[in-house]
């Protein structure tokens, strides 16, 4: 009866072991799997300032999708029992980023044109992912209402640039081959982009009328402060 006694606590314990492993075991489980999501999400926010450094004149953009990426790698170093050089190395690298796009330190020539249409679709597709990480950050108290309204104008406007710049380059290529018959579509193509936005800058106005100038063969390009690509050496 002992022997069957000490036979019965000793699988109980057993049992009881085995259950506290498997808790272990999952709540490591768990951890690995935030840790990878949140790793994702770090990668997805990378990929979008890497597409977007030399198309945004607005480094503070930049910074705030910089900012939540700090966020997220925070989040992982909480989550890591092991050895934590590697993220708090790229923490430090995320840090000084933040600083140089805060400061303006770093400023790169920027420029909406595009070379293909594949290109232009992938640009406004990481201006979307741009516009999407802002107002999450809002929702979550991360950015100033007045600060957000400023952003998005500025990434719906690059989001209509980069077509409509695109159009504009395509326009100047084919005038230099002497196609004038492409040059003259791709110019019209642009202008009408202009025209069915709604976007509020007045710098869209000015590009639907000089535009028609240059379809009327008054203008050979924009004014500088509306393409500057085009006026650079």
């Amino acid at each position: 009866m002992i022997s069957i006694a000490l036979l019965g606590i000793v699988l109980i314990i057993t049992l009881i072991l085995v259950s506290l492993i498997n808790r272990v075991q999952e709540r490591r489980g768990l951890k690995r799997l935030q840790q990878r999501r949140l790793k994702l999400q770090v990668s997805n926010l990378e990929e979008v300032i890497a597409a977007l450094e030399l198309v945004l004149p607005n480094r503070l953009i930049l910074k705030q999708i910089n900012d939540e990426i700090l966020e997220l790698l925070n989040a992982i170093l909480a989550l890591e029992s092991e050895s934590t050089e590697h993220l708090e190395a790229s923490l430090k690298n995320v840090e000084e980023r933040g600083e140089a796009l805060a400061s303006g330190r770093d400023r790169p020539i920027t420029s909406y044109v595009r070379e293909s249409d594949l290109q232009i679709a992938q640009t406004q597709h990481y201006i979307n992912e741009a516009i999407k990480i802002l107002r999450y950050r809002y929702s979550r108290g991360r950015l100033p209402e007045e600060e957000l309204d400023i952003y998005l104008s500025e990434l719906t406007w690059a989001r209509l640039m980069v077509s409509v710049t695109s159009y504009i380059s395509q326009g100047h290529k084919a005038t230099e081959r002497k196609d004038v018959f492409s040059a003259h579509a791709f110019y019209q193509k642009a202008q009408n982009l202009l025209i069915e936005s709604i976007h509020p800058d007045p710098r869209r106005m000015r590009m639907i009328k000089e535009l028609g100038e240059i379809l009327g063969g008054n203008r050979e390009h924009l004014s500088v402060d509306l393409m500057p690509d085009e006026h650079q050496a």
